[in-house]
């Protein structure tokens, strides 16, 4: 549905640590992603534990949107910035974008 949270990103200085603080927080079980410093949550929340760095320096939310052309577009019209459109290759297309206030957030529509 439109709108909803789909995805995040928790940009963290220690992944180690924070896999076991939110497992034991929140019960979450993880498993790193092709060998990467990238931990899924494999149970229950959609989502994943990253090392911050210029790509990710602050954690991320990725909303679902129906259309991201006219998202994108709405939000150049209320005065945010959109981001530019890349692909996900077997789920969608992503866009990095911010409000008006310069708070970034993400968008995902799927293919």
């Amino acid at each position: 549905m439109s709108g909803e949270v789909n995805w995040f990103e928790l940009a963290v200085d220690d992944t180690a640590k924070a896999t076991k603080f939110y497992g034991a927080v929140l019960g979450w079980q993880t498993a790193p992603y092709e060998g990467q410093d990238y931990h899924l949550v494999t149970n229950g929340a959609a989502g994943a534990i990253a090392p911050k760095s210029a790509e990710l320096p602050a954690s991320r939310v990725y909303f679902q949107v129906d259309d991201l052309n006219a998202t994108l577009a709405k939000i150049g019209e209320l005065g945010g910035k959109p981001g530019d459109t890349f692909p996900v290759p077997g789920f969608g297309q992503i866009a990095h974008c911010q409000d008006d206030q310069g708070t970034p957030f993400s968008l995902f529509e799927q293919s």
